[in-house]
């Protein structure tokens, strides 16, 4: 089904062109209200349609549908919008915007279009915004005009061009609040839509690919699948406002190549930096900002429990070569041998859960993250509770924002101190995404 909007001004003519080169199934006339009012030519009696030279009133002819012939296709009461004050853009907007909520809700496959041309100014650029933020196709009547009051003859019905103003609107309006939550999902899909339903211009494709590209990027950082990130990120690092959150990428590679081998992780960077190593425990600890900023608290709690167990994984493999996941004996202080052996399983492995590993590092006395967790262990403890209950550990509790800054409170500034006291201060390099940017 298909739904035509038209604002109505002074004349009939171009309402009669539009409606006959496109179609429509169903008509939506929005009208001012009042004696003076364009109303009377859609549900005026006899013949309030009036066909003027200068002053002079040469036709007068029945209302609009009637000229139509849409018969009982036009329902005055569905089919018409009353303004009382044609110029006030906010009533205008509203009830416009309020009828093409209904048309779809009533078909979800309506196909819902747009004429301009008539009314006041206001009722065009109230039809035309709701037209680009609800998507529906837009259409202006127009000619070689002989005055700038109306549209007179020798009409032609085109679509309106509004591709480059929906660029603009979507990268300048709607694309930062999703950026200032994180949100690149919601990004993209804006996006995506832009390319796949408008019919843009070579520049304005390739503007919206390049912001679709640097989404896309930091939607796969955030996903941890740091390469294919890389591969899309690579070649903004000429933009300010990227480039030391791409450097810092690349540092973020670089660790977590170094620390592979500890695991089962196959990863190979395709392009590294050589920071101090814990640029993966920090990537981690900025994952875990970045979900409470989206209000994601239980993901959020999780991404700092899995920083404080990264962190000590990484420092027992860079320092002594230990996995935590294998631990060979013949690394281990000779003095606290005997007790790790007894934890071997039958598999012939000798796995360390966080808090053992924490008590490991311990065991080298000259360890600086050992002695600070030593003096740090009964708050994160306490901290790890929230956690602890969570849905996505051992329990059924939704994470509060609360619980999740509490946890923070506890671990977050443990995690920079141990970093900072094993690396110098030059080779920091913790870098979060930007909430904003120019390409």
């Amino acid at each position: 089904m298909k739904i035509l909007f038209i604002t109505v001004g002074g004349s009939p003519q171009p309402i009669l062109t539009s409606v006959g080169s496109l179609k429509p199934d169903r008509v939506v006339f929005i009208c001012s209200d009042g004696p003076k009012g364009s109303q009377s030519q859609i549900i005026g009696e006899g013949k309030p349609c009036e066909v003027r030279q200068g002053s002079e009133v040469v036709e007068s002819l029945p209302n609009i549908p009637t000229q139509l012939g849409l018969g009982d296709k036009f329902d005055p009461d569905r089919d018409v919008i009353l303004v009382s004050n044609p110029d006030d853009l906010s009533e205008c907007y509203g009830k416009i915007a309020l009828k093409v909520r209904e048309a779809r809700n009533n078909n979800a496959n309506v196909e819902l279009l747009a004429d301009y041309t008539g009314g006041t100014k206001t009722m065009s650029v109230a039809l035309a915004q709701v037209a680009l933020d609800d998507k529906l196709e837009t259409y202006v009547t127009s000619s070689t005009r002989q005055n700038v009051v109306k549209v007179e003859r020798g009409e032609r019905v085109r679509r309106a061009t509004t591709s480059a103003v929906t660029v603009e609107r979507t990268i300048s309006q709607v694309l930062p609040a999703f950026l200032r939550q994180y949100n690149y999902p919601a990004a993209i899909a804006e996006l995506e839509t832009l390319l796949q339903e408008r019919e843009l211009s070579g520049d304005n494709v390739n503007r919206v690919q390049l912001w679709l590209d640097c989404c896309m990027g930091f939607d796969l950082w955030d996903r941890f699948d740091h390469a294919e990130a890389w591969l899309y990120l690579q070649n903004y690092l000429k933009y300010p406002q990227l480039r030391e959150p791409i450097l810092f990428l690349k540092r973020v590679m670089g660790s977590r190549e170094a620390f592979a081998p500890a695991t089962e992780d196959n990863f190979t960077a395709p392009e590294s930096i050589k920071g101090h190593g814990y640029e993966i425990v920090e990537d981690v600890l900025l994952n875990a900002e970045r979900r409470a900023i989206l209000a994601r608290y239980d993901d959020a709690v999780a991404r700092l429990y899995r920083a404080l167990e990264l962190l000590e994984q990484v420092r027992l493999w860079e320092a002594y070569g230990i996995k935590t996941g294998d631990v060979d004996l013949e690394k281990l202080p000779e003095t606290v041998r005997p007790q790790y052996e007894t934890s071997r399983s039958p598999a012939g492995k000798i796995q360390l859960p966080l808090f053992r590993a924490y008590t490991l590092l311990q065991a080298f006395p000259d360890d600086p993250i050992g002695k600070l967790f030593e003096s740090s262990v009964n708050r994160i403890q306490n901290a790890l509770q929230v956690r602890n209950y969570s849905i996505l550990a051992h329990g059924l509790r939704p994470v509060t924002k609360s619980d999740y800054r509490q946890l923070e409170a506890a671990i977050a500034p443990f995690i920079r101190e141990a970093i900072a006291s094993v690396v110098s201060e030059k080779s920091s390099s913790l870098v979060q995404f930007p909430q904003h940017w120019e390409i």
